[in-house]
């Protein structure tokens, strides 16, 4: 009896050391985010003699399948992808942004390198001679305000998202700023951040005219008036700029302009509408309450800089670039007030701001569509809201504290109702054929116009005949 207990308890003891010093497994790597360990508990059940049964409890560390990285939402990136993303005005001020933004999105999608360049007043000159060498990069940072988009998406420079895209990626985005910008029903761009157009008001000259902050005009038409005013109480100029990378869009937002007919085979803007347009701009050249060189430059900061400078009473632009009157001139931040852009006839005030697309002839499709969207994402997105006065285009990035937080900057007074003022803007116009060709046409018509004493029905009636022959040869 003595023996048989001696040789069952070293037996027991024997399982038991066997379980107690299992043999290593070597660590795998897990994918970011690594999951937590937890201890699984394992019943191990030993039998004895076939008359005795022992049950052993052990805690063994089991590692769970690594899950993937939930902001990788593009599916078939290609391994080991090499590709240059291209930025607009981002330098220096948010490089840190940037610079987080690629890290975040490499560990996303282990493997992909990304290389950075951004540009600045040259951006679309470089663009376009890097297009023409044939070394464009692969994701773009470009303007939907000024019509950019559709411009090179015309040219067939920019790639489809349409099909490579997930549809649960797509409804991400407000609706209407995904649908901006399309061209021959296809979409070429993830929306980026937006701008909320306002006037900023120089009070150390607005004042001047007796008018009150609460008095600028609503709609457009009321600006030639408070022009005058400006004018005559202050001895300042105007700070208006036209759009002239778009001016038919600009038509159609201020003056309720029909630019094209529905089949999409001639062209309209020269309606009694696109007439009274034009004029407006006309009588203020005429009564000299613009100044002439900020009206049609195609560099948008020099309009931004007369207003910095002190020596322009109000400026159309963002509540983002109040930061750089803050930058560059501390004194005037202390006066400045912000009020809502006054509408056009269209009753919208805009379109979108920034976009990012993907050029058409990249080697690396998935990886390129990959970056352009992360950059958009909720979480890239909100961190810019952080830094600067702009807003994201997905309604669940509008969740987050930061948004609800009581405003304290002047730049940051429109943040309660951004929600809603991104979700109303629009891209409500057409598809131009051509369109920087005939944009080319209609700013040759509208200088001539503005200063060369042609009426301004002759000059777009020409302009029309001259676009309608471009697109129909």
């Amino acid at each position: 009896m003595r023996t048989k207990l001696f040789i069952l308890l070293t037996l027991l003891s024997l399982i038991l050391g066997a379980c107690a010093s299992p043999t290593a497994a070597p660590a795998a790597t897990p994918a970011a985010p690594q999951p937590t360990q937890t201890p699984a508990v394992v019943k191990e059940t030993v039998v004895v003699q076939q008359t005795s049964v022992v049950e052993v409890t052990k805690e063994v560390m089991v590692t769970p399948t690594a899950l993937p990285n939930p902001e990788a939402v593009i599916p078939n990136v290609e391994p080991n992808a090499s590709i240059t993303v291209w930025t607009f005005w981002l330098s220096p001020t948010f490089d840190q942004y940037v610079k987080d933004v690629i890290a975040n999105f490499q560990k996303a999608y282990p493997g992909v390198q990304v290389k950075w360049e951004d540009h600045q007043a040259t951006f679309r000159d470089d663009l376009n001679a890097a297009y023409a060498a044939g070394n464009a990069p692969d994701v773009i940072n470009l303007s939907i305000s000024e019509g950019w988009v559709t411009q090179y998406a015309g040219q067939g420079n920019l790639l489809a998202l349409d099909s490579l895209v997930p549809a649960s990626v797509v409804s991400g985005y407000f609706p209407n700023l995904w649908n901006e910008q399309v061209v021959a029903g296809k979409h070429y761009q993830f929306p980026y951040y937006q701008g909320i157009s306002v006037d900023l008001i120089n009070k150390q000259i607005y004042d001047k005219t007796g008018l009150k902050v609460e008095d600028f005009p609503k709609t457009i038409d009321g600006l030639p008036a408070l022009c005058q005013t400006i004018k005559q109480k202050t001895g300042t100029l105007c700070d208006i700029r036209l759009t002239v990378s778009d001016l038919l869009a600009q038509m159609v937002y201020e003056g309720g302009v029909k630019i094209i007919s529905d089949d999409g085979k001639t062209f309209t803007f020269d309606s009694p509408d696109a007439v009274a347009w034009l004029q407006m701009y006309v009588d203020m050249v005429k009564a000299g309450t613009v100044d002439r060189t900020v009206l049609v430059t195609d560099q948008d900061r020099v309009g931004l800089d007369l207003f910095t400078s002190g020596k322009a009473a109000f400026y159309n632009t963002g509540p983002n670039l109040i930061r750089d009157v803050r930058a560059n001139n501390p004194g005037l931040y202390g006066y400045l007030a912000v009020v809502n852009a006054p509408v056009g006839k269209s009753g919208v005030v805009g379109k979108g701001l920034m976009g990012m697309s993907v050029n058409a002839k990249t080697k690396y499709p998935n990886a390129a569509i990959a970056l352009a969207q992360f950059f958009t994402n909720v979480s890239s997105s909100v961190e810019l809201s952080k830094l600067v006065a702009v807003y994201p285009s997905m309604p669940a990035a509008f969740n987050d504290p930061f948004f609800s937080t009581k405003p304290v900057a002047i730049e940051d007074s429109v943040k309660p109702t951004a929600k809603q003022a991104v979700s109303q803007l629009a891209d409500i116009v057409p598809f131009v054929p051509s369109k920087n060709d005939v944009n080319a046409i209609v700013l040759q018509a509208v200088q001539s116009a503005l200063f060369n004493g042609v009426p301004a029905q002759k000059a777009l009636s020409d302009a029309v005949a001259k676009a309608n022959a471009l697109i129909n040869k």
